[in-house]
């Protein structure tokens, strides 16, 4: 980890070494908040620069903030035997990503972030269709509830369908993708190196078409994406160092603390209101995913999890 976030870290766990849990709930609240201020920054900037450009940008910053930490100890921190299985899960993460970066430009912060919290859901549907994992009545019945929330979210009605909601689940059903690969690379891969890994393949997916959009960005946008830069650090191994400490399922709950601060961001920065449906909708679909993650704690790990 660059020595200013992990000086960052190990100052802030320091108070709560005897108190683990607490420690994780702490570490998951910077996540979101990270999550909610990597994305407004993304909002901020996107009158000016292009989504892929954006998206390209700020993987090049992320990488350059991660290159003292790959070449420290003649970059033993890097070598791996599982660079393709790191170079499908940046694929596939960099599509999600400009996904996620449009999405942000055409709808309101805290409704797109209200129908993110469906990625969940669909790394179940992923892991019984495409993992043949077990799926008795309750967690059907949780996934069909939680999807009834989106409809909540999107109210879709006989004057028209909103096609950016769309975009939204489809972005998000690639997070669920890059999920089930993370979950293969955790049982070899430290966080570190899977960070490294993700932003380079994510560099050089959206690199063509960034220049393809290319312009030089402002000095406020080059801030800007600096900014969204260690803000997307912070996030991930905020998220790492929580999940560490505690179990996944312990501090699901607090993930929708993600909404509350994008709200904050979105009414503060962008003058955007509440919408109280987004809130009904999405705490619908997270009391889905939290019951699904109960009921999955005791389950045994997947067949064939490890060659994805």
């Amino acid at each position: 980890m660059p020595p200013m976030f992990s000086n960052f870290f190990a100052k802030l766990s320091h108070p709560f070494r005897a108190h683990p849990q607490v420690a994780a709930i702490g570490y998951i609240l910077i996540s979101t908040t990270a999550f909610s201020a990597m994305s407004a920054g993304v909002r901020e900037i996107s009158g000016e620069l292009h989504a892929t450009l954006i998206v390209t940008l700020r993987n090049f910053f992320t990488l350059l903030l991660l290159v003292p930490w790959a070449l420290s100890n003649h970059a033993t921190g890097i070598r791996t035997e599982r660079i393709w299985a790191h170079a499908r899960r940046g694929c596939v993460g960099a599509v999600g990503m400009i996904g996620w970066t449009y999405c942000l430009t055409i709808m309101p912060l805290a409704h797109a972030t209200a129908l993110s919290f469906t990625a969940p859901l669909f790394t179940t549907l992923f892991a019984i269709l495409v993992l043949r994992e077990h799926a008795d009545w309750h967690r059907w019945l949780a996934l069909f509830v939680g999807f009834a929330g989106t409809l909540v979210i999107i109210q879709p009605s006989a004057e028209g369908f909103d096609w950016s909601a769309l975009l939204v689940m489809v972005t998000t059903s690639l997070w669920a993708i890059t999920g089930l690969f993370v979950k293969s690379l955790s049982r070899t891969e430290p966080a570190m190196r899977m960070v490294f890994y993700m932003n380079l393949f994510m560099f050089m997916m959206a690199l063509p078409f960034g220049l393809y959009h290319w312009q030089w960005p402002s000095m406020h946008a080059t801030f800007i994406l600096f900014l969204v830069a260690c803000s997307s650090i912070i996030m991930h191994f905020s998220m790492a160092r929580a999940y560490s400490l505690a179990p996944v399922v312990s501090l699901m709950p607090f993930d929708f603390t993600r909404l509350v601060s994008t709200t904050l961001f979105a009414y503060f920065l962008f003058s955007e209101q509440p919408d109280p449906t987004s809130w009904i909708g999405a705490a619908i679909i997270i009391a889905a995913a939290i019951y699904i993650a109960r009921r999955d704690v005791k389950a045994p790990p997947p067949e064939g999890l490890g060659q994805i």
